[in-house]
């Protein structure tokens, strides 16, 4: 999203810039998970982890390098969720007649 001076960002944009913020993190997310597991429980030797953007290769040396990135995308995606409001648990309402 560039910016523009005769454009003003509204609102929507900045949300649907989180939202598509949030749908790509949870992308990298489950392919850093796909490459873990792959690492991990297979026990391949190398595993090739396509981002959406580019191909990287991965080794059973890059597994903690995996793994903390997998805990920043986690954290990053629950600060998303909270900006977005999508933590919010809703509160369980239930009415009863006083006949």
């Amino acid at each position: 999203m560039l910016l523009d001076e005769n454009n003003p960002i509204t609102a929507e944009d900045q949300r649907t810039f989180w939202n598509d913020t949030l749908a790509n993190s949870r992308i990298l997310l489950f392919n850093i998970d796909k490459a873990i597991l792959a690492l991990t429980k297979e026990e391949k030797k190398s595993y090739s982890m396509d981002t959406g953007q580019t191909t990287i290769n991965v080794t059973l040396q890059d597994l903690p390098g995996l793994i903390a990135q997998r805990d920043k995308l986690i954290k990053q995606i629950d600060d998303l969720e909270d900006k977005l409001g999508l933590n919010q648990q809703s509160a369980l309402f239930q009415g009863v007649p006083q006949w």
